[in-house]
């Protein structure tokens, strides 16, 4: 299923084989001025390029290569003929098939193979430039795109919630404090995120999902140089793990979360 909604010249599309579950199986597109950011599951490829018709569709960015934001490439190619571009990382895996978990391939499904671009420093349309701003947290292919003009700000993957209680197991939480506050210093007054909420008025969330993680890697560190173990700790500060954990074959843990911050300290002693 497809459904859209505008704010102002950007239009959110939101995409879900399953309308009626929680948001977190939905994910969003968003086309300006003839720019598609990100192109969404498996599940809803083909009807998409149905949906952008007569939308003047000119160009598409995948902000990294995970299968619900780049699946309906090949599609809109054999459409449209666009050119799609992505961070030079990203390339090789979108271009061969991908491995999927069974909760991705029921959530989401196998992308087709699609051949795109190595996106540069900005992207231009008509009407307006998109600053590509690497944020390797989320993954090291991560990027994220602004509009200084009208600070508008596309977040992928980076930003979901202000409170995050899972992660993936190659998510680095570290790392994603700094792509926030490099994103907090755009001074942004919108975020277009892929989860279904567009964040208006963005500074004082930003600055609460920051403080959080902030004070969440500090508790993590302090656990473990008491000698906590890293169940011990997920289970001091998270309890037991939820229903996502189990339904993702521990793919969003609170056990992920914790060793997330503690990633460096475990390279450093490899």
């Amino acid at each position: 299923m497809i459904s859209a909604t505008p704010y102002g010249e950007v239009l959110q599309i939101r995409m879900s084989r399953y309308p009626d579950f929680p948001t977190g199986t939905w994910v969003c597109a968003y086309l300006v001025d003839g720019l598609l950011v990100d192109t969404g599951p498996a599940h809803t490829a083909e009807e998409l390029p149905r949906f952008l018709n007569d939308r003047a569709v000119k160009v598409a960015v995948n902000t990294h290569f995970h299968e619900d934001h780049i699946s309906a490439n090949k599609f809109l190619q054999d459409a449209y003929g666009i050119d799609i571009y992505a961070h030079p990382l990203a390339i090789d895996k979108i271009n061969k098939a991908a491995k999927l978990y069974p909760y991705q391939e029921e959530v989401w499904g196998y992308p087709v193979p699609s051949e795109v671009k190595p996106i540069g420093d900005h992207i231009d349309t008509e009407s307006h430039r998109f600053e590509v701003i690497p944020t390797p947290g989320h993954d090291l292919d991560h990027i994220c795109l602004f509009e200084r003009k009208n600070s508008w700000l596309f977040t992928g993957d980076l930003y979901v919630t202000t409170k995050p209680v899972v992660c993936r197991p190659n998510d680095d939480m570290r790392q994603v404090i700094s792509d926030l506050k490099k994103l907090q210093a755009l001074n942004p007054h919108i975020i277009f995120p892929a989860p279904t909420h567009v964040v208006k008025d963005p500074a004082e969330k930003l600055d609460r999902l920051i403080a959080y993680l902030e004070e969440l890697g500090a508790r993590v560190e302090e656990l473990y140089n008491n000698g906590m173990s890293i169940e011990q700790i997920r289970q001091e500060v998270f309890g037991e793990e939820g229903f996502i954990a189990e339904a993702t074959q521990q793919q969003f843990s609170s056990l992920n979360l914790v060793k997330s911050f503690l990633k460096k300290r475990h390279e450093t002693n490899a």
